[in-house]
């Protein structure tokens, strides 16, 4: 278990949105709990403590956009071909 704390903390609950000094509990892949970083270092007193120094915590986002075509079309480009757009800069240069 590890304690990430002594942030400003983002917590997207209605309840508390916000903590300036603020944390997280960590055990194993879930969060265990989150609070002042007082009340996670009280509570949790054996856990490894990584200080986050007053930077901001935050939920990570995770980007699960994909285009297809994009993973078939990987490597399919022609040797040596360059379209008259690219070689100029892009489509919008003479507009």
């Amino acid at each position: 278990m590890y304690i990430l704390a002594n942030g400003k903390l983002i917590t997207r609950d209605e309840a508390v949105p916000y903590l300036p000094d603020g944390g997280v509990a960590i055990d194993g892949t879930k969060i265990a709990a989150v609070g002042s970083t007082a009340e996670l270092k009280a509570k949790y007193p054996d856990a490894e403590f990584i200080d986050a120094k007053g930077g901001v915590i935050m939920p990570g986002l995770v980007n699960a956009h994909t285009h297809i075509y994009s993973a078939l079309a990987r490597g399919l480009s022609i040797n040596g071909f360059h379209p008259p757009w690219t070689a100029s800069g892009g489509i919008l240069t003479g507009i």
